[in-house]
């Protein structure tokens, strides 16, 4: 039997604020060259309302302030002390006048003496800080992209589907799905409903293949890899039936819901399948950097071995507890770094250069965006309900994560290598 089971395919666009495309940003700005001459200013804040006035941001108090701070530190005039007061303005303005009220979090590179200014609003918040060095400081923003991936969701029944692109917790696109209604049942009983109940068969299947098509279709051209099925028992079996192995492997979840379901409540269930399915997915990093560790394979660890690894283009995933920290250096001219205040401790160099301080773990996070490598940033802690129950730990203790602590033994940090 030749027809076609969907009558029509529409895409649309819901209107949002927030940068998309995150990664591609990143990376720009992971390219940018190092600056000693004046730094560059970064700004992360979480912009959503504080207390009872939706038009008060308490953000701007602390990046009035510590953007203040660090400027002092550079007092009097000059050159770096400079170019953060035209820094600070220019953010100053782009927050009173430029950022839309639905954003809830914002992100802003900037370095006037360099002639950049990068602004991200962001539908997800982040921690509130500002920092000044001769790179960008990437890492908030590289870990809110690794830790909220965009996602689908794709919602069926026997009439119609919606396959919902899902980026920083807002539905940002829809592609709709109309079925074309045949066969159309015109009498019962016999070999009349015999026949209509095999076409109505063959046209589920026929159905269930072509939303697979186009559901594969839509995931590869957008680059996503998440997808999360919902609907009937019926449709959600059919569509198991008739997807490929390919996109099979793309299914984190097959849950019930309605098909009339808001995009408020497609939000609320599935936001939830989609964190437990990166929780599931840090894990499974932290047990391949384990065992290449262990047994002497293409993992190294440790602060220097993998500034080593990722200065050089090795590393293909650095994976990092989101509590690492370590101060260090660089020499960017001949591309050396370390932990630490002693050069000579990481590189055996004995020449003089110029060393600039620097935050390790994000000039790791820099590294392996300009590298190519993956990122995979672990979560320290776990909700008290998924391991302690009713045994809530003494105050002061936190609770770690089962793939932080394992990292834990490794220093908190390591790579998986390329070569």
């Amino acid at each position: 039997m030749g027809f076609n089971p969907v009558k029509r395919v529409r895409e649309r666009r819901y209107p949002t604020a927030i940068q998309q495309h995150l990664a591609e940003r990143i990376t720009t700005l992971a390219e940018l060259p190092p600056v000693t001459s004046t730094p560059y200013l970064t700004v992360a804040l979480d912009w959503r309302p504080s207390g009872s006035d939706p038009e008060y941001r308490g953000a701007i108090q602390h990046f009035e302030q510590e953007a203040r701070r660090i400027q002092q530190e550079h007092w009097p005039r000059g050159d770096i002390f400079d170019s953060l007061g035209d820094d600070i303005l220019r953010i100053r303005n782009w927050l009173a006048s430029d950022v839309d009220s639905a954003t809830r979090g914002v992100f802003v590179i900037a370095n006037s003496g360099a002639g950049v200014f990068e602004t991200f609003p962001l539908g997800i918040p982040l921690e509130n800080r500002v920092v000044a060095g001769p790179v960008p400081a990437l890492l908030s923003l590289a870990r809110l992209e690794e830790d909220n991936p965009t996602f689908a969701v794709l919602l069926a029944d026997q009439q119609n589907a919606y396959l919902s692109l899902i980026s920083q917790a807002h539905r940002v696109e829809e592609l709709a799905m109309a079925s074309s209604d045949y066969p159309r049942k015109q009498a019962t009983g016999g070999w009349s409903q015999r026949r209509f109940q095999q076409r109505a068969d063959e046209r589920i299947m026929a159905l269930g293949r072509q939303i697979a098509t186009e559901t594969q279709q839509y995931l590869e051209s957008h680059d996503v890899d998440m997808l999360i099925v919902a609907g009937d028992e019926l449709i959600t079996g059919v569509l198991d039936r008739t997807m490929s192995d390919e996109l099979k492997q793309r299914v984190v979840d097959t849950i019930r819901l309605d098909i009339q379901a808001t995009g408020e409540q497609i939000l609320d269930t599935t936001l939830p399948i989609a964190a437990r399915a990166e929780a599931t997915r840090e894990q499974q990093a932290v047990d391949t950097v384990a065992d290449l560790v262990q047994s002497g394979g293409a993992a190294v660890h440790g602060s220097a071995a993998v500034l080593e690894a990722l200065a050089h283009g090795r590393a293909a995933m650095l994976v990092m507890n989101e509590d690492f920290h370590e101060d260090g250096w660089a020499d960017f001219t001949n591309v050396r770094y370390g932990a630490g205040e002693d050069r000579d401790v990481f590189t055996g160099a004995t020449d003089e250069f110029e060393a600039a301080p620097v935050i390790v773990e994000e000039e790791m996070v820099r590294l392996a965006l300009k590298t190519g490598a993956d990122i995979d940033v672990i979560h320290a802690g776990v909700p008290l309900a998924d391991d302690y129950g009713d045994n809530i730990p003494d105050a002061g203790e936190i609770p770690r994560s089962p793939a932080a602590g394992k990292l834990d033994r490794f220093g908190g940090v390591a790579t998986i290598l390329r070569y």
